[in-house]
């Protein structure tokens, strides 16, 4: 069975925008933190020399050298550069976080190339929207009152000029328009046939279920009484399911579900849950996969409780269970999954010639 990769076209999929946070966030080291002058490594190279291209596109070492320190100071502070990469030995900090800037110059790239090629340029209200997030940032990192000009003064402390930082959020901007202009903002121009083609090959499935929970709030188990009787109220609810005519169930189910279900989720997925294997716990799945459309399980128990549950038709609208605070359609879903897909293969494609000396590098290198 494939595994759908579907990433959230609000985090910008693939794409790292500075818009929004501004500078890097730097995490408290969990050991001593590893004594580096970034400064005078990054005066290891003039700012234009040219340490890769992408399809003839120019990469410079000022912005190669944002994305190493981005990686190191976001993830590594606190591990020496000579260290292999927790879970990876094989690999040293010092290869991740030189591999890890490419890549992200690889993403930026290729996305500016893919908008050009399109003839698709930033509209009148992404470069509003760009605006407010610059008005935005500058408040959030100075503080009410700060300008521009010392808000990019305290940008190059990070390594971050004013062209790299437009850049960076111009090419994010470019990304999710291409993507719209593809596929419309939320999927509606992916077609009903594409998206259940899309349903049927990642393996999803919808259902709704009444749940009625063995656990507190907190977590902890329910006393041995409580749980038997949750599940004398299920065994109730069950009988009067199978009580009514098989016409009539659907609408008892989802007026019982509503009545009665201690699920949490229920206010963001009121409809039931389209699913794919693997993102629920297994019984429900199981049960929900033995069932025809329009069956009713057995009270099935989880970790959660006891389940009732109900499978339904898929179709292009229903909401996908992904674990975000973000509700999104199974359409949303394939135009997501396509557009990721495709930008993949154009980072596969592409044509990277790396400047002397910056094939496989090392950022360790640079404090030798």
């Amino acid at each position: 069975m494939k595994k759908a990769l579907i990433l959230l076209l609000s985090a910008l999929l693939l794409i790292t925008s500075l818009a929004g946070c501004g500078a890097v966030e730097e995490q408290e080291p969990e050991a001593e933190a590893a004594e580096y002058d970034w400064d005078a490594a990054y005066a290891k190279f003039s700012p234009d020399t040219v340490v890769m291209s992408i399809n003839g596109s120019e990469v410079h070492w000022d912005e190669y050298f944002y994305w190493m320190y981005r990686e190191y100071a976001s993830y590594a502070a606190g591990y020496d550069l000579t260290d292999g990469v927790p879970g990876y030995e094989d690999t040293l900090i010092g290869e991740y976080i030189a591999a890890a800037a490419a890549d992200f110059c690889l993403q930026n790239h290729i996305a500016e190339q893919l908008a050009a090629g399109l003839g698709i340029t930033l509209t009148e209200e992404d470069e509003a929207v760009l605006a407010e997030r610059l008005a935005s940032d500058i408040e959030t990192n100075l503080g009410e009152g700060a300008t521009e000009e010392e808000f990019f003064d305290y940008l190059e402390t990070v390594y971050v000029s004013r062209e790299l930082y437009d850049y960076v959020n111009r090419t994010a901007a470019l990304y999710a328009r291409v993507f719209m202009e593809l596929y419309g903002s939320s999927g509606e121009k992916v077609s009903d046939e594409d998206a259940l083609a899309f349903a049927e090959e990642y393996g999803f499935i919808t259902a709704k279920h009444i749940l009625l929970r063995t656990t507190d709030d907190s977590g902890a188990a329910l006393s041995e009484g409580e749980r038997e009787s949750k599940l004398s109220e299920a065994n109730d609810i069950l009988a009067e399911l199978r009580a009514v005519p098989e016409a009539d169930r659907e609408a008892l189910f989802t007026e019982l579900m509503n009545e009665r279900s201690e699920d949490p989720g229920l206010e963001r997925y009121p409809d039931g849950y389209c699913f794919e294997p693997g993102t629920v716990v297994q019984e429900f799945q199981t049960a929900a996969e033995e069932l025809e459309i329009g069956g009713i399980s057995d009270v099935v128990e989880s970790s959660s409780g006891y389940h009732i549950i109900m499978r339904e038709p898929v179709t292009p609208d229903d909401k996908v269970l992904l674990g975000t605070s973000e509700v999104y359609t199974l359409r949303y879903a394939c135009a997501v999954t396509a557009f990721n897909e495709s930008f993949t293969a154009e980072m596969a494609e592409a044509e990277v010639v790396y400047g002397e000396g910056f094939e496989g590098f090392n950022a360790a290198e640079l404090f030798e």
